[in-house]
């Protein structure tokens, strides 16, 4: 039995969470921002390559990997708040962006610039949720059939567009004409060739040592809104996906194995924006009852190239229906490579 560093009674939610967090031995109650996540049985992953887990590329088991200092390199994005300027339960599209962000600077080997993804785009025209929740599968999807700008092109608002139109994919504004806003045709989208989806302790970790960070739905509860560092280990049975996060490694403290994921609540929250959670080889494998799922249902993209927008059959003409057309006919030809 992996032993445990300290044990934590919190008697109330209100209470700050202290630095060395252990077991939480409060009830399991949802998160306040808690949204639905909910898995579309439609969805067909694309996956064109051996995964990691069945191929050369993994490697034997390595005790700790974290992508934010990967030989003193940090690959990583900038870490993001979902909730302003106003509250936004984009979780799974801040998750989702983030990952693939990363995976582009890893693929670039962290040369500059820093990549950064508009979540506003994958709100307005993604289709792959809104402000009440979303899956994080389908913003992969959309990447692979129409790209993602960057976040210059559509800056976050917290707030989803009704119909998706050329201003909702990049626009900018000038001085001129009352300060008048216009769509921009040229401009660069990154596009991903596979994505697909994974579970489990071995097959995660293969998945974030090859190719980067992968986006995993949670069981947030009200307890990890208060956390502020530790080893998050809270008991609930009840795995429901409500939020979604990304996984950037993993590490062992004291003997007790943890994920390193990062959160989209502002680097105010938690370790600087991050989290640590028990991995399901706490407590002789039971580990999957006390880190709210994370191992349950994650995903991943693989960002391939940036492409001109006009090459992917959009142009400055501000028609919602014109790129839902495109959209369509993209994915009935297949993704963009």
């Amino acid at each position: 039995m992996q032993s445990l560093t300290l044990v934590v009674v919190l008697v109330s939610v209100s209470l700050s969470w202290p630095a060395c967090a252990g077991l939480v031995t409060q009830p399991a109650a949802p998160s306040i921002y808690a949204v639905e996540i909910v898995p579309d049985p439609t969805f067909q992953p694309r996956v064109l390559t051996p995964l990691p887990l069945d191929s050369a590329i993994t490697e034997g088991h390595i005790v700790s990997w974290d992508w934010r200092n990967a030989s003193g390199v940090n690959y990583l994005s900038v870490s993001r708040n979902q909730h302003i300027p106003v509250y936004c339960g984009s979780c799974w599209a801040m998750a989702a962006t983030s990952c693939l962000a990363d995976r582009w600077n890893i693929k670039r080997k962290a040369a500059w610039p820093s990549t950064e993804l508009s979540v506003q785009n994958v709100l307005d025209c993604g289709g792959a949720g809104d402000c009440a929740g979303g899956w994080s599968s389908r913003v992969y999807e959309y990447a692979a059939y129409a790209g993602i700008p960057s976040e210059t092109c559509n800056a976050y608002t917290a707030v989803a567009s009704a119909n998706c139109s050329s201003m909702d994919q990049c626009f900018t504004c000038t001085p001129e004409d009352g300060h008048a806003c216009s769509p921009v045709s040229d401009y660069d989208r990154l596009v991903v060739t596979e994505y697909g989806v994974v579970s489990g302790e071995k097959a995660m970790k293969a998945e974030i040592k090859a190719r980067g960070p992968i986006s995993c739905s949670i069981n947030a509860t009200t307890a990890l809104d208060v956390y502020t560092g530790g080893i998050f280990a809270q008991h609930n049975n009840d795995t429901t996906p409500n939020h979604e996060i990304s996984v950037v490694g993993w590490g062992v403290e004291n003997g007790t194995e943890y994920w390193i994921a990062r959160n989209s609540w502002g680097t105010f929250w938690g370790e600087d924006g991050f989290f640590r959670t028990v991995t399901s080889a706490y407590l002789n494998g039971t580990g999957d009852s006390y880190n709210m799922g994370i191992e349950l249902g994650c995903s991943w993209g693989v960002p391939a190239k940036l492409a001109s927008a006009t090459s992917l059959g959009f142009t400055s003409k501000d028609a919602s229906a014109a790129f839902t057309e495109t959209y369509a006919a993209a994915k009935l030809e297949g993704a963009h490579t």
